[in-house]
Formats: C-alpha cells, structure tokens, sequence
C-alpha cells in the first residue's frame, strides 16, 4: 500500500476533507464471503460477526483516506480509530451510567414522595373525621346551650313576673307611710 506521495505521519480524525451537499447516504451492507449478517447474530458470542462488522465499519471516505498508506500507517490509523471508537463508546457507557443512576435516585425520591403523599392524605381523612366529630360536638353543645339559654330566659321572666306581683302585693299590704297618708 505505498504511495508515491508523502502522506502525513498521524490521520487526524477530526479533519475530514470537503464532501459536496449532494453527498450519498452511506449505509453499510455489513456482508462477508460467506453470508450476510442477520438479526440473530450477535457481536458479542460471535467472533466471525465482529469480523464482518469491523470489516464493514468503514466508510467510503474512510477508504479513500487510508488508501496510499503505507502498510504500517494504514494499521496505525484504524487503531487510533478502534481506540477513539472504544473511548467514545466507554464515555457514553459512563454517561449512561451516571443517567442511570440519576433515574434510580429519581425514582427512589419519587417513590419517597409518593409514600409522604399518602401518608399525608390518611393525615387529612383523619382530621377531615375528626373536624366531623367536633362539628356535631359544637352544634350538640350550641343547640344544648340554646335550649338552657331559652329556659333561663323564661324562667327569668316568670321570675320578674314573680317578683312585680310579689312587690304589688307587699305596697298593698305594707304601704309606705307618704302613700299612708294620701289614702
């Protein structure tokens, strides 16, 4: 894989050459000799599927970078590929964690939450029980109060009654010594 040209030491995976807008979308085929791959394999229990999938993870532009390498440059770069790719996929693994996580203190605050939730309506059905209560106590009382008020009130006034007549009876049997003499 030599080239005549002299082509840099490092392939810069952050620099990629110019491409025209009306670019083809690149969609690997992800095929070998053999077979094609299919749903059912897995990367992870088959080494000839992570073969294939490696083989095929390259892009068109990605060729077309790594040809005129030289042999040991053109082993390199996929290397710092395959490492920038592990780092990456490593990354997002930590991120997915730590969102994990998030979701698992998420949940557990909710479910805390929701338990503090119902404690507080059983909280707010047992007042709501004993503000009934003390309402029929109150009214019981008012009504009982209204009923001793309305029998003092008559008894007050059979009691004033009592005394004008007694007061009546007592200037007519015992008058005063001015009403004496008028009389």
């Amino acid at each position: 894989m030599a080239s005549s040209s002299s082509p840099p030491k490092h392939l810069d995976l952050n620099v990629a050459p110019k491409t025209t807008r009306d670019a083809k979308i690149w969609r690997p085929s992800f095929v070998s000799k053999n077979r094609h791959l299919t749903v059912n394999d897995s990367v992870m229990m088959n080494d000839t599927t992570v073969v294939i999938v490696a083989t095929n993870f390259l892009t068109p532009m990605d060729e077309i970078l790594l040809t005129g390498r030289f042999d040991e440059e053109a082993i390199d770069d996929p290397m710092t590929f395959s490492i920038q790719s592990v780092a990456s996929v490593s990354n997002m693994a930590d991120r997915l964690h730590a969102r994990a996580n998030e979701i698992q203190e998420l949940n557990t605050e909710n479910s805390s939450r929701q338990r503090m939730l119902h404690e507080s309506q059983q909280e707010v059905e047992k007042l709501k029980e004993e503000n009934k209560a003390l309402f029929k106590l109150v009214s019981s009382y008012s009504i009982d109060t209204r009923t001793r008020l309305d029998m003092l009130q008559i008894s007050n006034e059979k009691i004033m009654g009592d005394h004008e007549r007694l007061m009546a009876k007592h200037k007519r049997c015992h008058p005063l010594p001015s009403e004496a003499s008028r009389t």
